[in-house]
């Protein structure tokens, strides 16, 4: 079958600083991993990421049918689900037969709702989609019970909803595939300045889900979060050594929720880039109890010059209450070993979680000044269901 991908329209540029930066956009690896695996199976795939030119809907819907699709899977984040509703509604518009389905977060987090809300999508993949989609694409182009997917929700021409037994979760990331990188524009992605010293630059992710996953305000702490695992290092330093011989790759951002986890990880990965001579520069992110300078000196040896943390809060009473599980002291020194290390370091904070005040928002302030790094995002916090 034809599977065309799409990211739906979004005005990128007015999340940072504004509209301040014209960049900042990154390969998005869930839709690559989703084009991978549906290739191994004999189906082609088309990418559309409409924010990445500026498309509105009637140019992505153009796109779209321009690909001459099969099926439409629509990927989806929370933030985006006003314009994924509207994009569907408008590709059913214009050829009703046409299947739309729909995966990513949203549909992770919001399954039940998603088809009250959206009366276009006829399928949703929660969780990990790159087996249920390539079944789905499998089912449909043999006419075969779609009951037999694990993993999908589905629905019925009466307007009821089936949801098929629940697909676990893959334990084995080395299993998979690496992403579909042909499907990408690639000379179009450039990230934030913040993250990026040298192009060509993209991402790699070395895990799902979060170690630590208890965070109040954070997706990986609720109760829709994958569980946490992780690929081998030897897995990761072929997709890297890929990426550096066929698209001359200089950086690699790694998306991680927490790269920094485990020593004995983190220095058989450094060891394999030396012993291949893989000479590039990388960033992570890392929680700051879970750093520790052996590590970070051992990082930056093998090319790692930037790290971002997640303070959130200069008050010890606003941790503790969102559950982040760090101290003030602790955030101290993962700064002052990343200085040591030589490392650019990357940090936020969240403003008018449940309990902040005006005063704990100063402490805020006052800590970040004291931590003098090298760039600081303050986030404000926003209200999602769940």
């Amino acid at each position: 079958m034809r599977l065309t991908l799409v990211v739906p329209p979004f005005a990128q540029n007015k999340t940072y600083g504004g509209g301040v930066f014209k960049r900042g956009q990154l390969p998005p690896l869930g839709v690559g991993y989703l084009a991978a695996v549906a290739r191994t199976k004999g189906h082609e795939v088309t990418f559309i990421d409409a924010p990445l030119y500026g498309f509105g809907i009637e140019e992505t819907v153009s796109s779209v049918f321009a690909s001459k699709p099969d099926i439409i899977g629509i990927s989806c984040l929370t933030k985006l689900a006003p314009s994924a509703y509207s994009l569907a509604k408008s590709l059913k518009a214009m050829n009703e037969a046409i299947p739309l389905v729909m995966g990513g977060p949203h549909v992770s987090s919001f399954h039940e709702t998603v088809f009250k809300e959206c009366d276009s999508i006829d399928y949703l993949v929660p969780g990990d989609g790159e087996q249920t989609l390539s079944e789905l694409l499998d089912c449909l182009q043999n006419k075969d019970d779609l009951y037999a997917v694990k993993g999908l929700i589905y629905r019925q021409p009466n307007g009821g909803m089936v949801c098929t037994p629940v697909r676990e979760p893959m334990n084995d990331l080395d299993s998979l595939p690496f992403p579909e990188r042909s499907i990408y524009d690639n000379g179009r992605y450039i990230p934030l300045p913040n993250q990026c010293h040298r192009l060509p630059a993209t991402t790699v992710i070395t895990s799902r889900g979060c170690p630590y996953g208890k965070c109040r305000f954070c997706y990986q702490g609720g109760k829709y979060a994958a569980p946490y695992r992780r690929r081998s290092p030897e897995n990761v330093v072929e997709e890297i050594s890929i990426l550096v011989r066929t698209m001359g790759i200089r950086e690699i951002v790694f998306w991680d929720d927490n790269f920094c986890v485990n020593y004995e990880w983190v220095s058989l990965f450094c060891n394999l880039l030396d012993e291949q001579r893989i000479r590039i520069n990388w960033s992570v992110q890392g929680r700051v109890n879970t750093i520790s300078e052996k590590m970070l000196q051992r990082m930056a040896k093998s090319g790692c010059y930037n790290v971002y943390y997640g303070f959130e809060s200069g008050s010890q009473e606003m941790l503790d209450f969102v559950k982040k599980g760090i101290t003030l002291d602790q955030s101290r020194d993962a700064v002052r070993w990343a200085k040591q290390a030589g490392m650019e370091i990357r940090g936020s904070f969240i403003f008018a979680m449940p309990g902040d005040t005006p005063e704990k928002a100063e402490e805020t302030i006052r800590f970040a000044c004291e931590l003098n790094i090298d760039w600081m995002i303050f986030y404000p916090y926003h209200v999602q269901p769940g």
